[in-house]
């Protein structure tokens, strides 16, 4: 790979971090609003205010029914829990599960070739991408009608990424990285390299939109599942509710990086976005993650990584 160097180095411990990350992946694809997406989705449906009001309720309704001194208590432990917690992992005194997942250090994804060969020079690949997003203007939110057949259909066509690709994406029965190398077929991500599932939690108080954010490696390959049975169907039922469901915002983006017109750059990062990419490589007859380390050669600047530079082009700031 020129002069860049893995980070991750295959080994029994890899391995079976992977088959962790293949289950989580394919929890993740059965439904996207499920654990921590389904929690954040549903406190994001409610202001801040309204969950202040019914935790006051609630306190009301407890002290209403028990002695002063056993309503506090469950509110004031949890408290005490959570503030002494949080001090301890500030000492170092107990693991910090903040940390968990992060991955110290200044890393880059390179994405691999079709058949898991390592890249020879930076961002060498084409890269599609596409932001799909959903948000209920109903009054009650995400139990407004029709929101949840919406969810159900994201849902649907996420999983089908994996699970049904014959053309666009995975083509085995199982995901690949719960295989051993034997039993990976000679194309074992084809087309589409994974996928993100974000809150956009800025754009007003509650009910902010969703936004599914998924990488393809070609147009031509994201065209195919665009134009596939799943996603047609979701289409048509689409276009059938539009007039009786106003309240109901879909929209997508795309766009396309033909090859050095992409970069990125992690540093201490967990691995989210284009990080978080279910692509191989094939390392000593194993299947390891796309990472490299990016404080070294050429990609440690942003030209580099476009594989436009030597990784020298910021050494007049001084070192880093």
């Amino acid at each position: 790979m020129m002069d860049f160097r893995r980070i991750v180095v295959p080994s029994s411990d890899f391995r079976s971090q992977s088959q962790q990350d293949a289950r989580k992946v394919t929890q993740h694809t059965e439904s996207l609003f499920t654990g921590a997406m389904s929690a954040q989705i549903f406190r994001d449906n409610f202001k801040l205010t309204t969950w202040l009001a019914l935790g006051a309720f609630v306190q009301a309704l407890i002290s209403f029914l028990l002695s002063p001194i056993y309503a506090a208590a469950p509110v004031s432990l949890l408290i005490a829990y959570r503030f002494i917690r949080a001090i301890l992992m500030h000492k170092g005194i107990i693991h910090n599960s903040q940390m968990d997942g992060v991955l110290m250090g200044k890393f880059s994804v390179q994405v691999p070739s079709k058949d898991g060969a390592p890249p020879k020079q930076a961002s060498e690949q084409d890269l599609a991408v596409i932001i799909l997003a959903a948000r209920s203007n109903h009054a009650l939110g995400i139990f407004g009608p029709g929101y949840r057949d919406v969810s159900n259909y994201i849902n649907a066509m996420v999983a089908d990424l994996w699970d049904n690709a014959d053309g666009y994406g995975c083509k085995c029965s199982a995901h690949p990285s719960t295989l051993p190398f034997s039993e990976h077929p000679a194309e074992a991500w084809i087309a589409v390299l994974g996928q993100t599932t974000w809150v956009a939690a800025n754009e007003r108080y509650s009910n902010n939109q969703v936004m599914v954010l998924c990488y393809f490696r070609s147009m031509e390959d994201l065209n195919s599942y665009a134009h596939g049975p799943l996603h047609r169907k979701a289409w048509a039922w689409w276009n059938g509710i539009t007039a009786t469901h106003p309240h109901i915002s879909i929209m997508h983006e795309v766009y396309n990086a033909p090859r050095n017109h992409w970069e990125n750059i992690f540093i201490n990062n967990h691995l989210t976005g284009i990080a978080g990419t279910q692509a191989t490589v094939n390392v000593d007859n194993h299947r390891v993650r796309p990472l490299v380390d990016a404080s070294r050669g050429s990609l440690r600047t942003q030209m580099g990584r476009f594989c436009r530079g030597d990784g020298k082009e910021n050494e007049v700031y001084g070192p880093e």
